[in-house]
């Protein structure tokens, strides 16, 4: 055998140095497949297989072409393969679909780099040469390219799961065998070095096959494979490409899916050049007002960054985005009136539905007119108030959910649609609506919960003491006939209640020894939480110059950073979410200057 291979190397040898003085037809040589690819690795060229019978015309059309016998004889190793012997259905998938007959090329051991069909060839010999040409280039570039994107063996669910892990996105190539393009990308495209470092440095690539039930949700159909489809760490379509992507083609799609991963593109714009924009393009303006917490953090990632979000807010709005200390997301028409504001948002979904009404002219602005003209359907009411909630306005949900139950008062109260209403907006309540509630506490507790019915009182009684602060002066009399009121109805907590609506009106009008002197009170009758003990302190730091009430804010907090230390050293556990690194800053901002 080695003999013989021997022999081979040798004859070809001679015939590719002599083809030059002889027909092209004397370029085929008398070689395997496999023998074929032997010699050419040893002489580093291609392999050129006529596929299939070419036919008399074709090999007429290509005799005496001394220039393309010469070309080839030093580029290539020819042989000629039938493909209705054995030898030639194992040699078929290499064509990787390729029709035949044709001439095509390979590197040695088996890589397609060239076709071109014979009825083309017999209509123009010289196409051979310049097929050889590219098939060359092709083969070069392959040469020097050493790398190739991974494909995880799992499932796609689990490159999500890798992909949230890593904060990557995931590539999907859906792939169809039975496809010549589907071929080509993975021997061409995905084996380049520049390809394959973008993609195995920013997604996790899973490969698939048309049929498979993880793509089903993707819409993709047999005849649309090859699909590129780029997800987001959450499985949702950032970007999807159909049918054959050369390098360059693909690079770009994996550019504008990571470029929309970004989310809404927010643009760095004044107010009045926002507007200038917005009128321009059609569009109304979205403003997103935040400060860096971990709230905002969230919505960043998990909202904003949500494709539909993103085509949504980018087909619509001029997207513009605020830091500072009010917070909330706010939508405004081109001119800059605003029609519609959100304190918050449960969801990318939530925020779409909240988006649409906006464009489609059902933001909380078109609600306050519709309501003002006198609309009181039921569900326009219900939609209207949990509107102004969201937007942070409970005083004029409350004021709307009392002109829309005004006709139906007081007995509404025992229809529970009304009373669930009553329950989550009304802050304060007309004496009719006051006065029933308070006859019919027990009647109500028992087909309510009497928990939620003294909730009610309670709240009601604490928000109805703001009448006694007007133009900024304390109408202490009128609020003494209110606390004696209140423990005549034998209203459960009363001294409580009467105390939280006291302090309230003290940190109104700025009576900061009132304030302090109550405090004092609840902090010994009453568990106060961390968190309210800090927000008085803030208050009494940020308005009040007694220092005084300043010395026994700062007492009080330093009470409770002792028994927080007294906790960790019993316990042995440093408590990582206690409020005392606040408090110790606080102490010493109250006690400068004393």
């Amino acid at each position: 055998m080695k003999r013989y291979l021997l022999l081979v190397l040798i004859f070809s040898s001679f015939v590719g140095a002599g083809v030059s003085a002889q027909s092209l037809g004397n370029l085929f040589q008398p070689l395997t497949w496999e023998q074929a690819s032997l010699v050419a690795a040893r002489e580093d060229k291609l392999v050129l297989v006529e596929v299939g019978d070419a036919g008399e015309v074709t090999e007429q059309a290509l005799q005496g072409l001394r220039e393309v016998a010469e070309e080839l004889g030093w580029g290539v190793v020819a042989i000629r393969m039938d493909m209705q012997t054995p030898q030639g259905k194992a040699f078929e998938p290499r064509l990787l679909h390729a029709p035949y007959p044709c001439f095509a090329f390979f590197m040695p051991y088996g890589d397609l780099v060239g076709v071109v069909a014979a009825e083309a060839v017999r209509k123009e010999p010289a196409l051979l040469k310049e097929a050889l040409a590219e098939a060359e280039k092709k083969a070069d570039i392959k040469r020097r390219n050493s790398r190739s994107v991974r494909f995880s063996a799992g499932s796609l669910a689990e490159a999500v799961a890798v992909a949230q892990a890593n904060g990557k996105h995931v590539f999907v190539f859906v792939a169809n065998d039975s496809r010549q393009a589907s071929l080509l990308m993975e021997r061409d495209v995905f084996t380049l070095d520049r390809v394959a470092d973008v993609f195995n440095r920013d997604f996790v690539n899973v490969r698939m096959v048309i049929g498979e039930e993880e793509i089903d949700n993707y819409g993709i159909a047999g005849e649309d494979a090859p699909v590129c489809l780029f997800l987001n760490a959450a499985g949702k379509c950032l970007y999807r490409a159909t049918g054959f992507q050369d390098a360059d083609a693909l690079l770009a799609c994996a550019g504008q899916a990571l470029e929309k991963a970004k989310g809404i593109p927010f643009r760095v714009l004044m107010e009045e050049e926002a507007q200038l924009q917005a009128t321009r393009e059609g569009k109304f303006i979205f403003m997103d007002c935040y400060t860096d917490n971990r709230v905002h953090q969230e919505l960043a990632e998990r909202v904003f960054t949500d494709p539909d979000v993103t085509d949504f807010f980018t087909a619509h709005f001029v997207n513009l985005a605020r830091e500072g200390e009010a917070t909330g997301l706010v939508f405004t028409d081109a001119s800059g009136k605003e029609v519609h504001r959100l304190c918050s948002v449960a969801d990318a979904a939530d925020l779409l539905r909240e988006a649409r009404k906006v464009v489609d002219g059902n933001a909380l602005e078109s609600m306050k007119n519709r309501f003002r003209q006198g609309e009181r359907g039921d569900e326009f009411v219900v939609a209207y108030l949990a509107a102004l909630a969201r937007a942070g306005e409970e005083e004029e949900a409350s004021r709307a959910l009392m002109a829309y139950l005004e006709p139906l008062a007081p007995e509404c109260l025992n229809e529970r649609r009304y009373w669930e209403l009553f329950a989550q907006y009304g802050k304060t309540a007309s004496p009719v609506l006051l006065d029933y509630l308070l006859s019919h506490r027990e009647e109500l507790g028992e087909r309510y919960g009497e928990a939620a019915v003294w909730d009610k009182i309670a709240t009601l009684w604490i928000a109805g003491a703001s009448v006694f602060v007007r133009d900024g002066q304390f109408d202490e009399e009128g609020f003494k006939v209110y606390a004696k009121r209140l423990r005549r109805e034998k209203v459960e907590g009363w001294r409580s209640i009467a105390r939280n609506a006291r302090m309230q009106l003290a940190e109104q009008t700025e009576d900061w020894k009132t304030f302090i002197t109550l405090a004092a009170e609840k902090w010994t009758e009453e568990e106060v939480t961390d968190a309210e003990l800090y927000r008085w302190a803030l208050e009494i730091n940020a308005r009040c110059t007694d220092g005084n009430v300043r010395y026994k804010m700062a007492q009080q907090l330093a009470s409770r950073v002792a028994a927080i230390n007294r906790k960790e050293r019993l316990t042995g556990k440093a408590d990582l979410t206690s409020y005392r690194g606040f408090f110790e800053k606080v102490i010493d901002d109250l006690l400068k200057g004393l």
